[in-house]
């Protein structure tokens, strides 16, 4: 049942419209993968993971084949075409990826690990073919994780617990959300170990890890990153109207 009132005191009617539920959304990552740094050396040594036939998304670095490989920092797209519906907009949005057991080994300071989530200046055309945009990987990867704070996560080295974890995302996110929709682009997450201090020798330093989504072009069943989003409708102009010189009346309806 819904109530709407009117109240018509000297000279002024205010109509207020009943308060109206909220709608809960979900968006998955079409596509998500990482960019790599420099080496010691300062020489650019892996091949981004760009690739939509391999998806993964741990941050920091990693020994496979007895190859260390640079720094990794990560990328999260959204399509968000038609995701929230006319009339609504988005009251709160978090992002959701799952922590494997094992999936965070890190050279913790303090006892505590961060992974922080931004914006970047890099587009998803430029992510997805660095060559066909004419833009360098080292670039990509630099503007990951140092964008507009989008959110964080802090991660107890005394055990992270395994499961799904729940990012809260910023206002800054929302809008760029919002814009990404109304402007029928791609929403873009880049995400980087804010704590990341690899010790020379270290083989491991990483957050996120065994978090493969696709493997060789094939969906593995394992969760795929997404946004919860949560909108309300749009108030509207005529939510509350004014009307001078009418007197002093009083009107109730119920519906």
């Amino acid at each position: 049942m819904r109530r709407t009132h009117a109240w018509l005191t000297t000279g002024t009617l205010v109509f207020l419209a009943g308060a109206a539920s909220a709608g809960v959304i979900e968006v998955d990552s079409f596509h998500t993968g990482g960019f790599y740094g420099l080496d010691g050396m300062g020489m650019p040594t892996a091949t981004p993971d760009n690739d939509m036939s391999f998806q993964n998304y741990f941050m920091g670095h990693s020994t496979v084949s007895g190859f260390t490989t640079p720094e990794r920092r990560s990328f999260f797209s959204f399509d968000m075409t038609g995701a929230v519906p006319d009339g609504e907009e988005i009251v709160s949005m978090s992002l959701v990826l799952e922590n494997v057991f094992g999936g965070t080994i890190a050279n913790s300071t303090g006892g505590f690990e961060v992974v922080e989530f931004t914006s970047t200046s890099s587009a998803y055309d430029e992510i997805a073919d660095p060559d066909g945009a004419m833009v360098s990987p080292i670039e990509i990867f630099d503007s990951f994780g140092t964008g507009a704070f989008y959110g964080d996560v802090v991660f107890d080295m005394d055990g992270p617990l395994p499961g799904p974890v729940e990012i809260m995302l910023s206002p800054d996110a929302i809008a760029d959300a919002f814009d990404a929709m109304m402007f029928d682009e791609v929403f873009m997450i880049s995400g980087a170990l804010a704590t990341y201090d690899p010790e020379p020798d270290a083989m491991f330093e990483f957050a996120f890890g065994l978090t493969d989504v696709v493997v060789d072009s094939t969906p593995t069943g394992f969760p795929v990153p997404k946004l919860v989003i949560t909108t309300a409708p749009i108030p509207a102009p005529s939510s509350l109207l004014v009307l001078s010189g009418l007197g002093l009346v009083t009107t109730r309806r119920r519906r």
